[in-house]
């Protein structure tokens, strides 16, 4: 190969060393690529000038001359990294600055300092210039220039570097002076560049404001610090009486007098002051006290009065309770017109409304009892109120009980829940039932046989006296029936005595219930009294399993009240225990325990000393051990 020709240094001619001419493989290079999932193109591939040492290399095969590799082989490994629109997402460089505008045919002013925001999107490295907008300034404000990749005037683009605090940029011939920099653009720029920006900087002063505060156009003195500092002298009050007199000596109209209503309107636009007020009219025939609120325009100085709406009132909504007008202190007279014209003095004004006080609204009087934040704030800071001064007033009054109606005694026709319902509504409905009682005490029916017994103001014969009945409480309802079982050669017909339903006690509204049946009590049905002597099996079981609340079957009250009860008279009751066992055989029917015990003096009913007895005969027997008993008893 060392006899070959030079290669002439003509375009199409150049290879890529140390490759030899035999070999055909001229690929071009991979420029997309993905990194940690994201899209990536690499710079595309540049020839350039071989580099000295490699230049001598290949000296003898190239010959004497410039000879070129390709980028793809020379150019260093660079690290790999995200691109830069997912590096930089959501990052944004952000300046404060101004420009200065032309103002021509004005003499008020020949420039307007116009502030802006300057935004660096370092994803893209597009910029866009935005305006804030100021209320009231009648010039179109927002977006100045559009987000796009700006130029500088050699036509390359900006980059982050471009900007700094104190400096001036120029765009499409319009200069801003940049004055600040946010938090994060001043640290973004020290890690990334090592460039530290400078302190932040003022803004210069607009000529407009300088007009307006030397001829009294703002409102009190001059900003502080200014060449028209108040401290120099110099006063910039707008309105005294001496101007106010000289200017309508001279021909002013008198509606030009009262005060710049166009400067109160720039100073105070959207500022109002809103209270909640009350107005108590329950001293009138079908009055009522209804809240409303007030709002207090600072604008114009008119007052509009809005109706609460509450839920269930009864009341049509009305919003509106007062038009948005002035509010006039005198009092209005019945025969003027319906838009009279005040002067500022007849009209309320802010210092006229305080918490507590009541105000007059067309001769109603309204109490002003509380104020939103706004409202609070601003009297603080501009009528030197204290917290104490502007407290709300609680209105809350105490929630009266709702008077029920009277119910009208029973008159005897009917039941007490379907004569109440004639009381409860204009149409009667059925009372309501418990459906827990029926749907669980169902079938659940407690049985006793009664006797008729004498009382003092009813007497029985001696065949009543001898009739035996079968009374059935039914749990599920409360409800009572008498049946009486036929028994042959009495001349008496048996059969249903008393028809199933709720019993009343003697002169109550309250009815008999469970917790009033049991063996030995008495109950007065319909004027006859009836004595409970026994219960069925049914009846007794089902009362002990539920002892917590058939009190009369808990054998465990029973024994703590006898325990008690025998304290002092242990004697007595053993003597009284041994004389009822007749037979001396050591134990004790249920009929004699229980003459025993009162015999003893001790007091208990007959369903305890059932229960008792149930208890303590193990053996179904129908007796109990006497030395048992007295062992239970502790003797």
């Amino acid at each position: 190969m060392s006899g070959a020709p030079p290669i002439p240094k003509l375009p199409g001619y150049t290879v890529c060393l140390p490759q030899s001419l035999s070999d055909k493989g001229f690929k071009k290079g991979q420029t997309l690529n993905y990194v940690n999932g994201y899209q990536r193109e690499d710079a595309v591939s540049v020839v350039k000038d071989l580099p000295e040492h490699i230049a001598r290399a290949t000296e003898g095969a190239m010959g004497a001359g410039g000879a070129t590799l390709s980028a793809s082989m020379m150019a260093p490994d660079t690290a790999s990294k995200l691109p830069q629109w997912v590096e930089n997402d959501r990052k944004v460089l952000r300046f404060y600055g101004y420009f200065k505008e032309a103002v021509v045919e004005s003499n008020m002013e020949n420039h307007r300092i116009r502030k802006v925001i300057l935004y660096y999107y370092l994803e893209d490295d597009s910029m866009h210039v935005a305006e804030p907008r100021q209320d009231n300034s009648g010039i179109p404000q927002g977006v100045f220039i559009k987000r796009h990749r700006c130029t500088r005037e050699d036509g390359s683009f900006f980059n982050p570097t471009d900007f700094a605090v104190g400096d001036c940029v120029t765009m499409y011939g319009r200069t801003f002076y940049l004055v600040d920099a946010d938090a994060f653009t001043r640290e973004y720029l020290q890690m990334k560049y090592g460039k530290d920006l400078a302190s932040p900087l003022g803004y210069p002063n607009d000529p407009v404001d300088n007009f307006r505060t030397t001829f009294g156009m703002n409102r009190g003195r001059a900003p502080p610090g200014s060449e028209l500092d108040p401290s120099t002298g110099t006063t910039t009050r707008r309105l005294n009486d001496f101007k106010a007199y000289v200017e309508a000596r001279l021909g002013k109209p008198s509606h030009l007098l009262d005060g710049d209503k166009l400067r109160q309107f720039l100073e105070n636009n959207k500022k109002v002051l809103r209270f909640w007020c009350v107005w108590d009219e329950r001293q009138t025939m079908y009055g009522d006290r209804r809240p409303y609120v007030l709002h207090y325009f600072l604008e114009d100085d008119t007052v509009e009065i809005l109706e609460v709406n509450e839920s269930n009132s009864g009341r049509d909504p009305f919003p509106i309770f007062l038009k948005r007008g002035p509010l006039p202190k005198v009092q209005v007279k019945a025969n003027t017109t319906l838009n009279p014209k005040y002067r500022k003095d007849q009209c309320y004004t802010p210092a006229d409304f305080r918490l507590g006080l009541y105000i007059q609204v067309l001769g109603r009087d309204f109490f002003l009892h509380d104020a939103d934040t706004f409202t609070k704030q601003w009297y603080y800071d501009n009528l030197g109120y204290t917290e104490e001064e502007f407290a709300p007033v609680d209105i809350k009054e105490p929630i009266l009980p709702k008077p029920r109606a009277a119910v009208p005694p029973f008159n005897g026709y009917g039941t007490i829940e379907d004569s109440l319902q004639n009381c409860l509504s204009l149409v009667p409905k059925p009372p309501k039932r418990d459906l827990h009682k029926l749907m669980n005490k169902d079938k659940i029916i407690l049985r006793f046989v009664v006797r008729m017994v004498d009382t003092d103001t009813h007497r029985h014969s001696n065949t009543d006296l001898a009739r035996r009945f079968i009374l059935s409480y039914f749990m599920m309802d409360d409800s009572l029936l008498v049946f009486e079982p036929p028994v042959r050669n009495t001349g008496i017909a048996g059969g249903k005595f008393l028809e199933r339903q709720k019993i009343y006690k003697p002169r109550s509204e309250e009815i008999y219930t469970y917790l009033d049946l049991y063996v030995g009590s008495v109950i007065e049905v319909f004027n006859r009294s009836f004595e409970l002597l026994e219960a069925d099996e049914y009846t007794l079981t089902y009362m002990e399993n539920y002892k917590d609340i058939f009190v009369m079957a808990d054998t465990d009250v029973l024994i703590r009240s006898l325990q008690a009860q025998v304290s002092g008279k242990e004697d007595a009751v053993r003597a009284a225990l041994i004389a009822a066992d007749k037979s001396g055989s050591g134990a004790l029917g249920g009929v004699e325990l229980e003459g025993g015990l009162r015999a003893a003096g001790l007091k208990f009913t007959r369903h305890q000393a059932i229960s008792l007895t149930r208890r303590l005969d193990r053996n179904n027997t129908g007796t109990i051990s006497i030395e048992d008993f007295l062992k239970l008893l502790g003797l």
